[in-house]
């Protein structure tokens, strides 16, 4: 949770209303405001009279690490990780479980999501957009959300191979994880790209649930000049997919695949020199200093 008490009730009766209720709701307060922290303790003590929830509050110390912290306080082996602003439909958990418990090869699974937004009465509209149909990646790395801003009816993206499941609202299999659920190093932004590449490394898959449907407000539009995106944002972006090109390709995917990598990363290095030459002079400052 961030700032965003407004998504609660809507969360919460999605989760109520879900035919499978056998899991327990894990909530960690990331450093809101007084004001919005106290809302989320209300509507959360609200919803616990009705079912076991664990809270937690703390300062704002990142996406990745947040998650990698709670990961560590439990060992249930099937995680579902929920934003603030996801809206199930009734059979959405109860579906992607038994998709995960008979496809023991399956290390991380997601529906396909849809976006909503708000109406302008303040209500949660549903639309036929899709948000998400999983991770792809590119010949050249470049990891992308399939089919994303493209309406339902007219996607042909049915039989794209999956990489990954996007962190909006992933179920991750423990005994795939290992120890580590998201690396802390990464912050935020890509950390669900690390996970994926790390699953591939040891012959494990990732799947898109065929039948099931979840819905996202969709907070940042995707943007090639990454309009309405701080520095800050853009920078961890970029240096955590640098760090997944460094960890995991291997001097095999350089030979298969380096005609390919390296025009595309010229092209960003150039992007970044005419659009945002800090971005691009923090990251390499970053590295120099961590070695990765």
């Amino acid at each position: 949770m961030y700032n965003g008490s407004e998504f609660l009730p809507g969360l919460f009766a999605s989760l109520e209303a879900q035919t499978d209720q056998d899991w327990v709701l894990r909530v960690r307060d990331d450093g809101s405001t007084a004001d919005e922290l106290e809302a989320t303790r209300s509507l959360v003590a609200q919803y616990a009279t009705r079912r076991r929830v664990d809270f937690e509050s703390g300062v704002n110390i990142g996406f990745a690490v947040s998650h990698q912290e709670m990961y560590e306080r439990h060992d249930e082996e099937l995680i579902l990780l929920v934003n603030q602003d996801v809206l199930f439909t009734p059979m959405y958990i109860a579906t992607v479980r038994k998709y995960m418990e008979d496809h023991a090869d399956v290390a991380a699974a997601a529906g396909t999501i849809l976006r909503w937004t708000w109406n302008a009465k303040r209500e949660p509209e549903f639309t036929n957009i899709i948000d998400s149909m999983g991770l792809a990646k590119t010949r050249a790395h470049k990891v992308y959300d399939i089919a994303s801003g493209i309406a339902l009816e007219d996607c042909t993206a049915q039989h794209v191979p999956v990489f990954g499941i996007s962190g909006c609202l992933p179920m991750y299999r423990r005994s795939a994880l290992g120890v580590m659920l998201f690396n802390p190093a990464f912050v935020m932004y890509k950390e669900d790209v690390d996970a994926a590449y790390r699953m591939e490394k040891i012959g494990m898959k990732s799947a898109r649930v065929p039948g099931v449907v979840a819905y996202h407000f969709r907070t940042f539009q995707v943007s090639i000049f990454h309009k309405g995106v701080s520095l800050r944002f853009q920078e961890l972006s970029y240096r955590n997919h640098w760090k997944n090109l460094i960890r995991h390709l291997s001097w095999r995917d350089w030979l298969r695949d380096g005609w390919a990598i390296v025009p595309f990363e010229s092209a960003k290095v150039g992007f970044f020199l005419f659009r945002n030459p800090l971005v691009l002079w923090r990251t390499l400052r970053y590295f120099f200093a961590k070695h990765v």
